[in-house]
């Protein structure tokens, strides 16, 4: 199977081919995180293609919120995932489920949804996995680990990811210091270090698509070859 990644040439959005990357290659999302408020959530997502399994990672670091939801979109490949997710290596203990699969939903339970967020269209308009995180209220939980099944798919599959928040700071707060004073939420999303993804109204062109664009780029370069010459 191969993956797709979404990179920008000339100005034009384009899917590229890649093989399928080896076991124990990482996604990693960090920093380039768009909010609906400020300041935002330091979010590091983490993705590691074990072989057979995904290990995920969600920590806030420095610590100014604490997570309750994920939403990830397996955008490039936008294919049905079981609704029987087996969740393995789960930490804390108990602190994460799986609430919902191929989902149009952007709810994570209560207290805990993406309303008003506007994240870049996804593929088939649903997310794969929204996974809950904690409860509703301060638990003092910095970072969620768990695994799954990696359901024929490689870490190259993942695209865009939305995370809820709650007791979201202000920059000298911290909730590991015993400031629970801040009552706000955050709702972020982003995609994976390094990879650029369409306007929202921007469609992904079909490989039929790509391959004329392709093949008018290069007749245009053969073209002035020739007008040169």
């Amino acid at each position: 199977m191969k993956a797709k990644r979404i990179v920008s040439i000339t100005g034009i959005a384009m899917v590229v081919g890649f093989a399928s990357a080896p076991a124990g290659a990482t996604v990693v999302y960090s920093g380039a995180w768009q909010s609906n408020a400020a300041p935002n959530g330091n979010y590091i997502f983490q993705v590691t293609d074990a072989g057979a399994v995904f290990n995920y990672s969600l920590t806030v670091n420095p610590w100014n919120a604490e997570a309750l939801g994920l939403f990830i979109d397996l955008g490039t490949a936008d294919l049905p995932i079981p609704s029987g997710v087996a969740l393995t290596s789960v930490s804390p203990i108990g602190e994460v489920t799986v609430y919902a699969t191929d989902s149009t939903s952007s709810s994570c339970g209560p207290g805990c949804n993406l309303n008003g967020l506007a994240p870049p269209a996804r593929v088939g308009g649903d997310w794969e996995l929204i996974f809950r995180l904690g409860d509703v209220g301060f638990d003092s939980i910095q970072t969620f680990t768990w695994t799954t099944q990696d359901f024929g798919l490689t870490e190259s599959d993942f695209g865009i990811v939305g995370v809820r928040a709650q007791q979201l700071c202000s920059s000298t707060g911290t909730l590991d210091d015993g400031d629970e004073g801040c009552g706000d939420s955050d709702k972020v999303w982003a995609v994976p270090n390094g990879v650029e993804v369409p306007p929202e109204d921007e469609p992904i062109p079909e490989p039929g698509v790509m391959f004329l664009i392709g093949a008018g780029l290069v007749g245009l370069g053969m073209a002035r070859r020739r007008k040169s010459a």
